[in-house]
């Protein structure tokens, strides 16, 4: 039986963040991945550059590309490494002190890295028991809003563009997006090189 090329989604079940440690001509690889704790959402749009060429008082052609990807995603509870990941900033933990401490610092010489972003999500009818993957290969932050709202919970947010890879995995193309269906649920794990 093939499978379906086609699914209502449901939800999002998971989002990892990859960070990239390579990625040149020689190959594409990257970190362990971190956990993006209680995901809500992600939203992903294909970013067009568009061309008209106009002549005789209209429209005589129209080119257009995508040139890369911006995604938006929400989730529910504060993560110091989620943070550490997506801004280039560092946790460090005071554990011989009482009380305890966990701190997330961002210094003038930190800035954000590439990371790979995959989230899960289960299907339905098209792939029943299975899941869609989105991978966003090489991934950088534009924007880490915290949101706090009184009297509820706060929600915390990033947003971010996707650019494509130097390496080219088929040896001619390099790679910007992949939507996975899967006939069987898995788990995320990143896509390299090797």
């Amino acid at each position: 039986m093939t499978i379906s090329r086609k699914t209502a989604l449901l939800g999002v079940n998971d989002l990892k963040i990859f960070p990239v440690t390579k990625d040149d001509s020689t190959g594409f690889t990257t970190a362990e991945g971190i956990d993006v704790p209680g995901i809500r959402q992600i939203s992903i749009n294909f970013d067009i550059d568009e061309k008209e060429l106009t002549g005789d008082e209209k429209t005589l052609a129209v080119a257009s590309k995508v040139k890369s990807v911006s995604f938006t995603s929400e989730y529910a509870e504060l993560s110091l490494d989620v943070l550490a990941a997506l801004s280039g900033g560092k946790v460090s933990a005071s554990l011989s002190k009482s009380p305890e401490t966990a701190t997330f610092s961002f210094t003038g010489g930190d800035k954000p890295d590439y990371f790979q972003l995959q989230a899960k999500i289960d299907g339905t009818d098209g792939i029943k028991g299975g899941d869609c993957h989105i991978c966003i290969y090489k991934a950088k932050v534009t924007a880490i809003p915290v949101n706090g709202v009184q009297n509820d919970f706060a929600t915390y947010t990033f947003e971010g563009k996707g650019v494509f890879t130097e390496y080219l995995f088929d040896g001619s193309n390099s790679k910007l997006i992949d939507i996975d269906f899967n006939s069987v649920a898995k788990e995320l794990t990143a896509k390299t090189s090797s």
